[in-house]
């Protein structure tokens, strides 16, 4: 098996997502996945949230998309 490179790697991750997000988006399913050491989801609405824990490990989501 050949070692992927980091574009074959990253065009891989990109692909994966999208079949994800095709997959679950009917569904009425979030897709999770983190940027810069966040944590987000994303609704088939368009709505982003960002996921976070407070002390007590309690979750909250802040809106990220705007809306």
């Amino acid at each position: 098996m050949k070692d992927l490179g980091r574009k074959e790697l990253e065009e891989a991750g990109k692909r994966a997502a999208a079949a994800a997000e095709k997959r679950l988006s009917p569904a009425g399913t979030f897709i999770s996945y983190g940027r810069n050491g966040k944590l987000f989801r994303e609704y088939p609405d368009g709505r982003i949230t960002e996921v976070i824990y407070d002390e007590s490990g309690n979750r909250k989501e802040i809106d990220f998309s705007g809306r």
